[in-house]
C-alpha cells in the first residue's frame, strides 16, 4: 500500500508534463545518427520535440518555416521553450511517411488524443529532413467535419460512441485522406490545400487545452481514490509477469492474447507507460496509459465502480493497418 500510495504523486505530476524525467533523459540522449533512415530521423526529432518543444522546433524549422511558424503559432509556446499542448501533442503522435524524393518529403503527425495534425514538408537535403513548410489543424478540419456550435471533439469528450471506437474511426480516417491526398507515387506534392486554410489556431490550442483541462481533474482531491487505482495499475504494467496480469486483469472475451503480447514489449517502453486518459461515469473508470516511446499504443483500462469484477485490460493499436481493418468493420 505505501509503494502505491508514494506513486500517487509522481503519476500527477507525469499528468500535468511536470516530470517525466526518464523519457526526457532519452530524448534528449537520441540524437538522429546517420544509419538512421529518414522515418526514424524524424521518430528521434519526435521525442526531442516532445521533451523541448520550443528548442526542437526551432532547430528542425528552416529559417522560413520558423517564421511562419512564430507569427501564426507563437502563442502555443511559453518564453522558455515549453509548451504543454505541444509536449502532448508531440508525446503521443504518430507518423505516417508521406511521398519522398531525394530533395523534399511529406510527414502527417496526428495525435488522435488530441485530434490535432501536423502535415510537414522537409527538405530531404539536410542529414535530418528539415521542416521548409507546415499545415497545422485539427482532426476534424482534416477529415471535413463540421462540429455544432458547442459540440466538443468526440475524440476528447465521448458521448456518443464508445472511446475506443471514435478514436479507431479517426485514425482510419485521417491515415486514409492522407494516403489519398498524398500518393507514396507521386513526385510532385505540396501543402498548399491544407496551408491556405485560416482560423487554426484557437481550434488547435482548444483540442489541446481541453483534453489537458479534462486529464486534470486526475490530480485533484476529489480524485484521488482513482489515483491510488491508477497507480496500482500502473505497478503491474511496469512490473508484472504474464501470471501476475493475468491474474490482475480480465479481457474482452478473455482472450488473454493481448496481455501475452504486452508483456513481450520492450522494459524501457512498459516502465515510460503513464496516465493520458481519465474518464468517469456511474458504472466505470476508464483509464488510459500510454508511453512516449511507442504511442501507437493504447492500453484503456475500465474499473467497475462496484468493484466486482477485475479491471478490463484493452489494448488499443493504433497502427495504420489495424485501424484501417478494425474501423470498417466498425461502419
Amino acid at each position: 500500500m505505501k509503494k502505491r500510495t508514494l506513486l500517487v504523486p509522481m503519476l500527477c505530476a507525469a499528468v500535468l508534463c511536470v516530470s517525466l524525467s526518464a523519457e526526457e533523459k532519452t530524448a534528449q540522449e537520441s540524437t538522429p545518427q546517420s544509419g538512421m533512415n529518414r522515418v526514424q530521423k524524424i521518430e528521434t526529432v519526435r521525442l526531442i520535440a516532445a521533451a523541448m518543444p520550443g528548442d526542437a522546433l526551432k532547430d528542425w524549422m528552416t529559417q522560413g518555416a520558423l517564421k511562419k511558424w512564430n507569427e501564426t503559432y507563437a502563442d502555443l509556446t511559453q518564453a522558455d521553450g515549453s509548451s504543454a499542448i505541444l509536449a502532448d501533442f508531440f508525446s503521443h503522435a504518430l507518423i505516417f511517411e508521406g511521398p519522398q524524393t531525394d530533395s523534399s518529403g511529406i510527414y502527417a503527425f496526428y495525435n488522435p488524443l488530441q485530434d490535432n495534425v501536423l502535415l510537414i514538408q522537409t527538405d530531404n537535403a539536410d542529414r535530418v529532413p528539415r521542416i521548409e513548410d507546415f499545415a497545422f489543424l485539427t482532426g476534424s478540419d482534416f477529415r471535413g467535419e463540421t462540429l455544432k456550435e458547442g459540440e466538443y471533439p468526440q475524440a476528447i469528450a465521448p458521448t456518443k460512441e464508445m472511446l475506443d471506437a471514435v478514436l479507431l474511426k479517426n485514425t482510419a480516417a485521417v491515415a486514409g485522406i492522407f494516403r489519398k491526398d498524398f500518393p507514396a507515387t507521386t513526385k510532385t506534392f505540396s501543402l498548399r490545400k491544407y496551408r491556405t486554410r485560416n482560423d487554426s489556431l484557437d481550434k488547435i490550442a482548444f483540442n489541446g487545452g481541453l483534453r489537458l483541462a479534462l486529464l486534470k481533474k486526475f490530480t485533484l482531491p476529489e480524485a484521488k481514490t482513482a489515483a491510488e487505482t491508477a497507480a496500482e495499475i500502473a505497478l503491474h504494467l511496469w512490473n508484472s509477469g504474464l501470471p501476475e496480469l493475468k491474474d490482475y486483469f480480465r479481457c474482452p472475451a478473455e482472450d488473454a492474447s493481448l496481455l501475452e503480447k504486452y508483456s513481450a514489449l520492450s522494459p524501457n517502453v512498459r516502465t515510460s507507460m503513464f496516465p493520458v486518459l481519465y474518464f468517469q461515469n456511474k458504472q466505470e473508470t476508464v483509464f488510459g496509459f500510454s508511453s512516449r516511446l511507442q504511442p501507437e499504443l493504447l492500453v484503456l483500462v475500465k474499473v467497475a465502480v462496484d468493484g466486482k469484477s477485475k479491471p478490463l485490460f484493452v489494448a488499443l493499436p493504433l497502427s495504420e493497418s489495424f485501424v484501417a481493418e478494425t474501423s470498417a468493420l466498425l461502419k
